[in-house]
């Protein structure tokens, strides 16, 4: 994405730009810094102090600005492009390089300027106390992350101790923000948690161990200071994020896709629910990290937002006239979200046309449409069913539709934004075996097709066989079925719910509610077990066990498994239970993250389930 080079008065005056001597009379702090291995603009040191029940947690932040002044001609660039910009192979900076990536940069054994935050905490990970100062660092040592890490496995490496206890402390940060997962309603799947940005993430860190460190230290310190701002009656610039309204329909609509294991679908669902984390004057609390108070301060080298917040932090450190009124702290929030949206858009305009050079490329091709991976071949689906080329592709979806080999996505992309009878017909046939991924389904259309305003279940007994239909707000129209899903068991009625619905629609026969025939409740209709069973026969360890033992108990109607997880001395223990008629079914499973210990429960209980089919093939008839 283009961006213009600095221009030669800019370069001219960041050249000029020296260290104060002032800055030795601040005291010396110890740090080091953790980064990526072709980071450059190294923002943020850290340290730990530990005595008797409390732990001091140091951040030392670039003190940028001590060398740029407001209103300078490197101000004014800075405020016109508000960050650096990164891409795989490099980045836009918003400071020329010779300072951020050299004069202000906190490179090892090098004499930098710093802002302290200093932050006691009790032994929950509680904030005790906070101190702001100015401060000298050197940094002791650069570490990347990759350094980091090999040295929290190798007790003998230098700083290995040093670095494993902040680990712990990070840990511990970050065990108590996940640990609260009900967010109005909304219990997020096991082994995901929110970013500050409202992304759902894994919470099985496959990049560094050492990220963890870094990503709590730097929350801890953005909340520290957001809250003494707070009580020091600052004007600051917060970071502020929200959530729409969440009704009860959407939460059981949320809860079909995480029984799914769908978790593109998911992170879609909670965009269409969550607003954009924003910049703003107040402190309007923070949804996605569970706080009152949060801000930007850790990186003003390649952030307007922390920089302005620095300034007024060191004005009224050195008891002088506040930087900013608390009309320009208004203004300059405007100012930073309409240049941020502004990159956004020309992001997504400059990385559409790339895509739709590809794209095009791979429609041209049966070959390469052939090897694609499930994802490509969904981003792909998309693209050329609204650009009328669906026909490029139907031999393609038909064949993956035939083998499984197809996402929720696609389902909903086929069978509500597609226009081929034939696709259609084959999509809800597909859905007759995969129940679930009719309520998954529901649920997208719900957030990406603007006409679909809401729904809701009507269940009409508290008894097998349960009976449920679904209704659905199209602009000011309510429609229903005309009869209602049936299933032994709640889960299985709103499903067949689901799918009742979307046949309806496909065929026309949609009815307003009060036209829903009030007959007696038929007997749910005979599971139809071979075709799972034969998914139950093909299933090798490394497929998604957690979704095929869903579709078990959808195809037999058992009651759904349970989960229960508790800590363990390896990490976490996840027992399941399946109610099969009489007899329960048990299976544990053992790991670093609750995640991985719940799938291999699952993985057990389906292992057990395929020796029960070996030697009893009266399963089907179960």
């Amino acid at each position: 994405m283009p961006r213009q080079p600095f221009s030669k008065p800019v370069i001219e005056e960041a050249e000029t730009i020296t260290l104060p001597t002032s800055i030795n009379q601040r005291p010396q702090v110890p740090g080091i810094t953790i980064d990526g291995a072709h980071s450059r603009d190294l923002d943020d040191a850290i340290w730990i102090e530990e005595k008797d029940n409390l732990t001091t947690l140091s951040v030392h932040i670039a003190d940028v600005s001590e060398l740029v002044q407001p209103g300078t001609l490197i101000d004014q660039e800075a405020r016109t492009r508000i960050q650096t910009l990164y891409f795989r192979h490099n980045n836009k900076p918003m400071l020329p390089r010779c300072l951020s990536e050299d004069k202000l940069s906190l490179l090892e054994q090098q004499l930098r300027p710093t802002i302290t935050l200093e932050i006691t905490l009790n032994q929950s990970a509680e904030i005790q106390h906070v101190e702001v100062y100015e401060s000298r660092l050197i940094s002791h040592k650069r570490f990347t992350y990759e350094q980091a890490d090999e040295a929290l496995l190798d007790i003998s490496l230098a700083d290995s101790i040093f670095l494993y206890r902040c680990w712990q402390w990070a840990e511990q940060l970050y065990q108590r923000r996940i640990q609260s997962k009900n967010f109005d309603g909304l219990t997020l799947p096991e082994g995901y948690y929110l970013d500050e940005n409202g992304t759902l993430l894994s919470t099985d860190f496959t990049r560094y161990q050492s990220y963890l460190i870094i990503q709590e230290f730097m929350i801890l310190a953005n909340t520290a200071i957001a809250q003494w701002l707070v009580q020091h009656n600052i004007p600051a610039i917060y970071r502020n994020h929200t959530h729409r309204a969440i009704g009860p329909e959407q939460t059981h609509q949320f809860e079909a896709l995480v029984n799914a294991q769908s978790e593109e679908d998911i992170r879609r669902v909670l965009m269409g629910w969550l607003n954009p984390a924003v910049y703003g004057p107040e402190p309007n609390g923070h949804f996605a990290l569970n706080l009152s108070a949060y801000c930007h301060f850790t990186s003003p080298i390649r952030r307007y937002p922390d920089l302005i917040n620095h300034r007024m932090v060191k004005a009224h450190l050195q008891e002088q006239a506040l930087s900013y009124s608390p009309e320009d702290i208004c203004e300059l929030s405007l100012h930073i979200e309409a240049t941020l949206q502004a990159q956004e858009e020309a992001q997504k305009t400059y990385y559409k046309a790339q895509q739709r050079q590809l794209y095009e490329s791979q429609l041209q091709s049966p070959e390469v449409i052939e090897q694609l991976p499930t994802r490509e071949f969904s981003l792909l689906l998309r693209f050329a069913l609204e650009d009328g080329q669906g026909a490029k592709l139907k031999a393609e979806a038909t064949t993956r539709l035939l083998s499984g080999n197809v996402t929720v996505e696609d389902l909903f992309v086929l069978l509500l934004l597609g226009d081929d009878l034939q696709l259609q017909e084959q999509v809800l046939e597909y859905l007759e075996e995969h129940l679930y991924d009719a309520a998954s389904i529901v649920s997208i259309a719900l957030n990406q097709i603007e006409a679909w305003h809401s729904s809701a279940y009507v269940e009409v007994r508290q008894e097998p066989p349960f009976a449920t239909w679904l209704e659905i707000l199209i602009d000011q129209q309510l429609w229903t079925t005309a009869k209602p899903g049936i299933s032994m068991n709640k889960t299985g009625a709103r499903h067949q719910a689901c799918l009742a619905w979307l046949k309806a629609k496909f065929e026309g026969t949609l009815v307003d509610p009060e036209h829903r025939e009030a007959s007696p409740i038929p007997q749910p209709s005979a599971p139809k077990p071979p075709a799972v069973l034969h998914k139950l026969r093909q299933y090798k360890e490394g497929h998604n066990c957690l979704s095929l033992l869903m579709e078990l108990c959808q195809g037999f109607q058992w009651p759904q498994a349970e989960f229960e997880i508790v800590e363990h001395e390896q990490g976490f223990l996840c027992e399941c239970r399946l109610q099969v008629d009489d007899e329960v079914i048990l299976g544990n499973g053992i790991a670093s993250s609750k995640k991985t210990a719940k799938h291999r429960a699952a993985r057990q209980i389906i292992e057990k389930l395929q020796v029960s089919l070996i030697l009893d093939e009266s399963l089907v008839a179960s």
